[in-house]
């Protein structure tokens, strides 16, 4: 099997390994594939970004690997799943939920929706405490309060005892930062959780995020499908299109010389201060309907540069282009694709 991203490193400095990652749904018409054989590594302090359109399988990634899928609607497989060097697939529900926290924490895109509003910000952050460190209430209580003032709550001593109705959005995702980080994990996922902030604040829980990756060395798993966010904070980037991995590359090598059509669609409909356009530039189509993937390149029926060659068999594997590059693509080596530059 073709490796996603080629950057072999060593295993002491290898954080997350992932191979053959596929996850299942049940739907009304049986068993249906919604992330198909993903392959990657993540290193130590890195921070990989994962990009496509919605429904490309980017969140249902992480999800499976942090063992929150739900059980019952969902099947999860892998050849490997390993976080320095602990095999998650051997894990039971109980065992992972002690994974949880300490190992890998996750920032969800939407904190009024993930924080329980009957509940007290404070105690969400304490109860987490209890749970993973046995700290008593007391002491649990002041390092929360101690994680408040380090994500940039003003006044945490008061916004301990308060519920999250009673902060912003931006604040809000400033509580889910600290309960996230509240174990010192391994691993963050930050899961699009800039989406519904505006500009100031997102800028603002960006450098938190760097500052925090920064002062305890953990790997970030960043979810967006903004490439204006994945330019400010990622090193590597995966592309995943119709629960694939369709090109990898380091961030500089993918926008300024990118080996798929889809990336070089994603990249024209980016808006740019530097040129000016008449029209915003969209890709034409819409992804593939879960259950029902064409044959051939799953992104063919949108695609520009569609030959016979792309519609019909099983979808191309990935190929080494360089590197640090994949693709998916059967006409690279004939294309030239624009970037950035």
């Amino acid at each position: 099997m073709t490796r996603t991203l080629p950057l072999d490193r060593p295993a002491a400095t290898t954080t997350l390994e992932v191979e053959d990652l596929v996850v299942e749904v049940l739907t009304e018409n049986g068993w249906a594939t919604v992330v198909d054989g993903v392959s990657f590594s993540l290193g130590r302090g890195e921070t990989l970004g994962i990009v496509g359109e919605s429904g490309s399988g980017k969140s249902v990634t992480c999800l499976a690997i942090a063992g929150l899928m739900p059980p019952r609607q969902t099947r999860v497989r892998a050849g490997t799943l390993r976080l320095l060097g602990q095999d998650l697939t051997a894990l039971d529900q109980r065992q992972m939920a002690d994974i949880r926290g300490p190992r890998i924490a996750m920032i969800f895109q939407e904190p009024m929706s993930s924080l329980n509003p009957a509940f007290t910000v404070g105690d969400q952050i304490a109860e987490v405490l209890r749970r993973h460190e046995g700290l008593s209430r007391k002491a649990s209580k002041a390092r929360a309060i101690e994680l408040l003032d380090r994500v940039g709550v003003p006044n945490p001593a008061r916004r301990f005892g308060q519920y999250p109705f009673e902060f912003s959005g931006g604040m809000r995702q400033r509580v889910m930062i600290a309960i996230a980080l509240a174990c010192t994990p391994d691993i963050i996922i930050a899961d699009e959780p800039t989406t519904a902030l505006d500009v100031t604040v997102q800028a603002q829980i960006l450098e938190l995020l760097r500052a925090i990756q920064r002062e305890h060395g953990m790997s970030v798993i960043f979810i967006t499908h903004d490439l204006g966010v994945v330019a400010d904070v990622c090193d590597r980037v995966l592309v995943m299109y119709a629960g694939q991995i369709v090109e990898g590359a380091l961030l500089d090598e993918l926008f300024e010389d990118p080996q798929h059509p889809y990336m070089e669609g994603l990249l024209m409909a980016m808006p740019r201060m530097d040129q000016v356009s008449e029209a915003l530039v969209s890709i034409p189509g819409h992804p593939p309907q879960v259950g029902a993937m064409p044959a051939g390149c799953r992104f063919h029926p949108r695609c520009s540069y569609t030959r016979e060659q792309c519609t019909h068999g099983d979808a191309p594997a990935l190929e080494q282009v360089g590197p640090t590059h994949t693709t998916r693509c059967l006409r690279h080596p004939e294309l030239t694709l624009r970037g950035t530059t």
